[in-house]
């Protein structure tokens, strides 16, 4: 009869064991622990002698009972952590497959439409979400796929702060999008049981997605700009050739009936106006050329020591049209005498800067031009009175065909003088900057280096 007991016991502990595993493996290890508890008592209830009773009576019998429920609490926790670990396993692999589509349908974007919309749309089609929001701080937009409550303040607040953060009551994650060590915007992801680590990644790839679009913007835009500037070359060169040949005619028709003779005095100052304009629109298109042709990587400079009075009095000889002689003041310090140049080059920047200047002053006002030595540079400054440049303009009015708001009706003019006088002095490896007070006026101040230029 104990025998039978004894064997009854040792089956019924395997299939007790058996159950308890399984339990742990499908349920949990607080449940498997209740099973190996009452599985315990009723091995000791119903096999342990005296059955039908919770006493033990031998020791070996103590033994048994003691060793099973250590056993399956030893072996339930083992399968629990084991099952445990395949289900982040899987989740992991799920996320990082997620992250791999993600990144794969980032190089499919539509970039001509919005990209923060497609983001938002990728981010929810490739991770169980109920919402996305994103800010993108460069363009101060915010985009949302879904439900997101609070998404613009919240974003904004998360950027400014500089602060992750996620709120487990709402299942809610706020991430700063850094691209290096620099905040491009914010990243909210609502609704979720996605890890930390996973929305970290999330918001690292949307990070390089907005700065990868602003950089392919931007280049878009300088190869545009770099071809319309060939356009406008391509276009000035042609029409400066074009007005040469009936340029020419005229001034030598002009010539000829002066020449001719037996005109009454109203027809000679008539012709000699033609002829006069005619010279004048000359000079300009051969500004054109130079301006066509004006390209930094095509400058080759053929420098000679030049006087700086005969370079100024060259100046003031091409803007007798607009400059009157009696109203220019002239400074050369004694120092700087001579200088190594482009002569053509230099005369062609100082031409636009002095007609300019000339342009814009008041009638009666006077044009001071100066020339001094400063260290390894030589110095030319041109001052006019009566104009003003505000601080905002004084780099964008050396672009191409701009013409400040506030001065364009006040004098005819392309937009291109300054432009050419900025290429022309940096192919001397020199400096063109801007000095504008409201009373005082403005001075354009060009500084050559001594490489480029050098003093005797």
């Amino acid at each position: 009869m104990v025998a039978n007991h004894y064997l009854n016991l040792a089956a019924t502990v395997s299939v007790y064991l058996f159950v308890t595993l399984a339990i742990a493996d499908k349920a949990g290890f607080v449940e498997a622990s209740i099973v190996s508890v009452v599985a315990t008592l009723c091995l000791d209830y119903y096999f342990a002698p005296p059955i039908f009773s919770f006493y033990v009576t031998r020791p070996e019998n103590w033994t048994a009972l003691a060793t099973f429920e250590g056993i399956s609490l030893m072996v339930s926790r083992r399968a629990h952590q084991m099952h445990r670990h395949q289900l982040m396993v899987e989740r992991q692999s799920s996320a990082q497959k997620a992250l791999h589509e993600l990144c794969r349908d980032l190089l499919l974007l539509d970039w001509k439409q919005s990209p923060e919309q497609q983001l938002c749309v990728l981010i929810e089609r490739s991770f169980p979400l109920q919402g996305v929001a994103l800010w993108n701080a460069y363009e101060d937009q915010l985009s949302c796929v879904g439900e997101a409550p609070n998404a613009e303040d919240a974003t904004k607040v998360v950027y400014f702060s500089e602060r992750n953060y996620d709120d487990p009551s709402s299942h809610t994650s706020f991430r700063v999008l850094y691209f290096g060590s620099r905040a491009v915007g914010a990243l909210m992801l609502y609704g979720h049981a996605i890890d930390s680590l996973t929305v970290n990644s999330i918001a690292s790839i949307t990070a390089m997605a907005i700065e990868r679009t602003r950089l392919l913007a931007k280049e878009i835009d300088m190869e545009a700009e770099r071809h319309s500037e060939q356009l406008r070359s391509a276009l000035l060169d042609g029409l400066a050739h074009a007005f040469k040949t009936p340029l020419s005619t005229i001034t030598v028709s002009s010539s000829g009936l002066l020449a001719a003779g037996r005109l009454s005095a109203q027809q000679i100052s008539l012709i000699a106006l033609i002829n006069q304009e005619a010279t004048r629109l000359s000079q300009l298109t051969t500004r054109l050329l130079r301006a066509s042709r004006l390209e930094l990587s095509r400058v080759v400079l053929h420098e000679n020591l030049v006087e700086v009075r005969s370079l100024i009095d060259g100046v003031l000889e091409e803007c007798v049209f607009h400059l009157k002689s009696g109203n220019v003041d002239v400074a050369i310090a004694p120092e700087i005498t001579s200088v190594r140049c482009d002569s053509e080059l230099l005369t062609l920047a100082l031409v636009q800067v002095v007609d300019n200047a000339a342009k814009y002053s008041p009638q009666d006002s006077r044009v001071r031009i100066s020339a001094e030595r400063s260290g390894s540079q030589a110095i030319l400054r041109i001052h006019n009175e009566g104009s003003y440049i505000p601080p905002a303009e004084r780099n964008i009015v050396f672009t191409r065909f701009y013409r400040s708001p506030a001065v364009e009706h006040r004098a005819p003019g392309t937009g291109l003088g300054l432009s050419v006088a900025k290429k022309a002095v940096e192919a001397h490896g020199g400096k063109i900057s801007i000095e504008s007070d409201v009373r005082a006026g403005t001075t354009f101040v060009i500084a050559i280096p001594a490489n480029s230029g050098q003093l005797s």
